[in-house]
């Protein structure tokens, strides 16, 4: 039980009172009798404060919250009580959880039942536990809340960002895709997979002319191609010390998390193959080939609980791993990080090795900090040894990324909030011309 701000501003209200009886005695008298019916007015109050299994409150979660995004939970709540109350409900959260706002506000009459909400905004990915809720109950005109914790254990499944796909599939039905950075991919008239016949224009290719129909029908009839399906994608998806950094309050990994589910997302409806292998010193998580896109949901399970850790990646056990479970020609996507020439030169080895069957995509994040403050002019830069590091760190960093060019490897190094639509539109470009 806490005294509420009208008990306080009532009590204060005495102040004045007493202080005016030094000029009279008879405002003393009348503190008295003020102070004596307010006690007894409180003491009816919090006789008649609503008990506690007079709120029911019932917390529902969705079954996936997306990382970074805030998420609508709901709080059901019946007033069993007589009197009309506000409630106040606010969330006891562990640290990479937040809730906007932090505290839930509602009146309720009488029997009355409602809803209130609040957004849950998940900083990392994993499954954690939405244990107590602070409640505090004051009824109206009354003078003290009735606080307590009621115990409502609940699970929270933080998964990569799952909203990105739904904007992805609205995007694409509306044909809207390059507004948001992603090229349109053009699935008839090229690639090698016949589709349809058509009559022919001019300016065809007449190697695609279709002479047996064009015989039968007296016309120039043209086929029509399509990207070839079921070609193989792999994700070899580094978890060590290399992708631990933080950019803007989210772990480096959790944006190649994001982006590797939207990658898969487009993949499975591509109609090709995807597989997925989360490595550090040891093999984290494996996802074998599947096709469809009914097995995006696998492919988020197999994300969701990966988290960074603070070892070497042992990348040569890993390129064993992958030789063991991929032999057909696959776009290999290492989503890692460099540092220079040297320490990266593991990393260059085995992907110039992938060249020889596969087609090897290193995909690596820039680090915008680092670059500002290298492109920062020196009249603007105090500290000139920062500055040196910056220019220095960059340009090891290119080196290591222009070895890797020169051993036939591709290259996608992009900003944190960039690389989502870049490693879409590079996977597009590689299908639609046909390198795979």
């Amino acid at each position: 039980m806490l005294p509420s701000p009208r008990l306080i501003i009532m009590v204060l209200l005495a102040a004045p009172i007493f202080m005016a009886g030094a000029l009279d005695d008879a405002f003393v008298a009348v503190g008295v009798i003020y102070v004596l019916a307010l006690v007894v007015i409180a003491v009816f109050d919090a006789l008649l404060l609503p008990r506690r299994r007079a709120i029911s409150i019932e917390r529902i979660v969705p079954e996936r919250v997306s990382l970074g995004v805030p998420t609508r939970i709901a709080l059901e709540i019946r007033n069993n009580g007589w009197r009309r109350v506000e409630i106040r409900v606010a969330e006891d959260l562990v640290r990479p959880l937040e809730a906007q706002p932090h505290e839930c506000i509602g009146v309720f009459g009488p029997g009355a039942r409602g809803t209130l909400e609040y957004r849950l905004l998940a900083r990392n990915r994993g499954r954690y536990e939405l244990l107590n809720l602070d409640v505090r109950v004051l009824p109206v005109f009354g003078l003290f809340y009735r606080q307590f914790r009621l115990n409502l254990p609940a699970e929270a499944h933080v998964f990569p960002n799952l909203v990105n796909l739904k904007r992805y599939e609205l995007l694409l039905r509306r044909g809207l895709t390059a507004e948001q950075g992603i090229a349109r991919m053009r699935n008839i008239g090229q690639g090698s997979e016949f589709e349809s016949l058509r009559h022919y224009t001019q300016g065809d290719d007449m190697s695609r002319v279709d002479w047996k129909a064009t015989a039968k029908h007296s016309q120039l009839f043209v086929k029509n191609y399509e990207p070839e399906r079921q070609q193989n994608v792999l994700v070899a998806l580094d978890v060590g010390r290399a992708t631990a950094g933080e950019f803007e309050g989210m772990s480096r990994l959790d944006y190649l998390v994001n982006a590797t589910l939207m990658l898969a997302y487009v993949v499975l409806r591509q109609g090709d193959w995807f597989s997925l292998v989360a490595f550090s010193d040891r093999i984290e998580s494996y996802l074998p080939p599947a096709r469809g896109i009914k097995n995006i949901d696998r492919v988020a399970r197999a994300l969701y609980e990966l988290e960074p850790r603070l070892v070497e990646s042992d990348y040569s056990a890993a390129c064993r791993f992958i030789g063991m479970k991929n032999r057909k020609r696959s776009l290999v996507c290492l989503l890692t990080d460099v540092i220079d020439r040297e320490a990266s030169a593991v990393i260059i080895g085995h992907m110039a090795r992938y060249a020889r069957h596969h087609l090897p995509l290193a995909v690596t994040l820039a680090n915008p900090e680092i670059r500002s403050v290298g492109d920062e002019p020196l009249s603007r830069r105090p500290n000139l040894y920062s500055k040196a590091v910056a220019l220095d760190v960059l340009a090891a960093r290119e080196e290591a990324l222009t070895a890797m060019r020169h051993q036939g490897v591709d290259v996608l190094d992009a900003d944190p909030h960039a690389l989502l639509p870049d490693l879409i539109n590079r996977y597009l470009r590689i299908k639609a011309t046909r390198r795979l």
